[in-house]
C-alpha cells in the first residue's frame, strides 16, 4: 500500500505526542474540570462555533427561558468577546453558575446562567443575556463585575465559611418567607445584574419600609442595604441547588409575576418591574407623586403585567449575609421556566 507524504507526517506526529490518559467514564468533574467547561462555553460564544462545547449526547438548553440547540442560540452569533467572568461551582451536583460580561461589537451585555455536567459532559445550559435596563427588569450595569465590592473576592479561611446544610437552607429562604436567613453584615450592599443598588431618596422612603436608610452617594441617591424583607416576593417552585462550599455561596432561581410600572422620578420617565408584594407601596408612590403636579407632562408607560426570572446569588461567611447579587430576566405574563416545570 503506498502512503502519502501527509499520512507520514501524521502518524509520525501521533508517535511522538505524548500519551494522553483520559479520566474514565463516569467520573464526576473537579472544581477545574467544571471551570474549564465553562471557560470552554465562552471561548466557544465568542468564536460563535457552538460545536466546540463538549455537550453530552443528549442535552437540554434554553436561552431567555425558550429552549433551542446552541447552533439557534442569539449569543453565539452576536458576541464578540467575554470578560469579567465570575463563576459559583457545585463540584457535588456538578453545577456551575456563571456571570460574565458580553460585549456584542460596541454594546454590552450580561450574561448569566447554568451549566450542569455528567460524565463530564454538558448535558444542561440555563442561560439568560439582559442587553438593557427593561431586559433585567430595571437596574443594568455589565461593566460593573470589574469592580465587585470586596465581599465577592476576598479569600476567607474555611473556619469562617458556613457547612453545605447552612448554605442549602439560606439559599431556600431567599423565595421563601418561613424560612429565616442569616443576619446581613453591617457592610453588605445590594446588587443587581451587574452594578451596585441605589434608589431615589423619595422612592425608597415609601417603598423601603422601615429598611435602615444609609448615607446619601454624590447624585443624592441612596444605596439598598442587604437583607430579606418580610413582604419579599416568594415563589414555592424556587430551585436552590448551587452550592459552592469553597467560596460560601448560594444561588437560587425563582420566578414570580408583577407589573411594569412607570418610574417618574427620571425625564423622560423610564420603567420598573414591581413584583406583586410590592405593588400596593409603589401604587401609593405614584398617587402621591401625581399629587405634587410635577410629573403630569410627562409621558408615562401605563402599568403592564408581566413576569421576571431572578437568580439570586449569596455569600455567607462569619455566621452573616456579606453579599447579594440579584441577576435577572423580564418576561410576558405568566412566563415559566422550563426547568421547573420539568422537575
Amino acid at each position: 500500500m503506498r502512503l502519502s507524504l501527509r499520512h507520514l507526517l501524521c502518524s509520525a506526529m501521533l508517535a511522538s505526542a505524548p500519551a494522553v490518559h483520559a479520566e474514565p467514564a463516569g467520573t464526576a468533574c473537579s472544581r477545574a474540570c467544571l471551570a474549564q467547561a465553562a471557560d470552554q462555553v465562552l471561548a466557544s460564544i465568542v468564536a460563535h462555533d457552538p460545536g466546540a462545547v463538549p455537550l453530552a449526547r443528549h442535552y437540554r438548553a434554553t436561552e431567555n427561558g425558550v429552549p433551542a440547540a446552541l447552533a439557534m442560540m442569539t449569543i453565539w452569533h452576536t458576541a464578540t468577546r467575554a470578560s469579567d467572568k465570575f463563576y459559583v461551582i457545585d463540584p457535588e451536583t456538578q453545577n456551575l453558575f456563571l456571570l460574565a460580561n458580553i460585549a456584542e461589537g460596541t454594546h454590552q451585555a450580561l450574561l448569566f446562567g447554568r451549566i450542569r455536567l455528567a460524565d463530564r459532559k454538558i448535558t444542561e445550559i440555563e442561560f439568560y443575556v439582559d442587553r438593557s435596563r427593561s431586559d433585567g427588569g430595571f437596574m443594568f450595569n455589565p461593566n460593573g463585575l470589574a469592580h465587585l465590592p470586596a465581599a465577592w473576592t476576598q479569600n476567607v479561611t474555611p473556619n469562617r465559611l458556613p457547612d453545605r446544610a447552612t448554605l442549602l437552607r439560606a439559599g431556600r429562604s431567599i423565595f421563601d418567607t418561613a424560612i429565616e436567613g442569616p443576619p446581613p453584615a453591617e457592610s453588605c450592599r445590594m446588587m443587581e445584574n451587574g452594578g451596585p443598588v441605589a434608589e431615589d431618596a423619595e422612592v425608597l422612603k415609601v417603598i423601603g419600609g422601615d429598611a435602615p436608610q444609609l448615607p446619601a452617594n454624590p447624585d443624592g441617591s441612596v444605596p439598598i442595604p442587604c437583607g430579606a424583607p418580610p413582604i419579599r416576593p416568594t415563589d414555592p417552585d424556587a430551585r436552590t441547588d448551587i452550592v459552592d462550599v469553597q467560596q460560601g455561596i448560594v444561588v437560587s432561581i425563582g420566578t414570580m409575576s408583577g407589573l411594569v410600572q412607570p418610574y417618574l422620578i427620571t425625564h423622560p420617565t423610564i420603567s420598573a418591574f414591581v413584583p406583586t408584594s410590592l405593588g400596593q407601596p409603589y401604587l401609593d408612590l405614584l398617587a402621591a407623586q401625581h399629587r405634587t403636579g410635577r410629573y403630569e407632562m410627562q409621558p408615562e408607560l401605563l402599568p403592564t403585567p408581566a413576569s421576571i426570572t431572578v437568580a439570586q446569588m449569596h455569600r455567607y461567611y462569619d455566621g452573616k449575609l456579606q453579599g447579594m447579587h440579584l441577576l435577572e430576566k423580564l418576561g410576558p405574563i405568566g412566563a415559566r421556566s422550563p426547568w421547573v416545570a420539568a422537575r
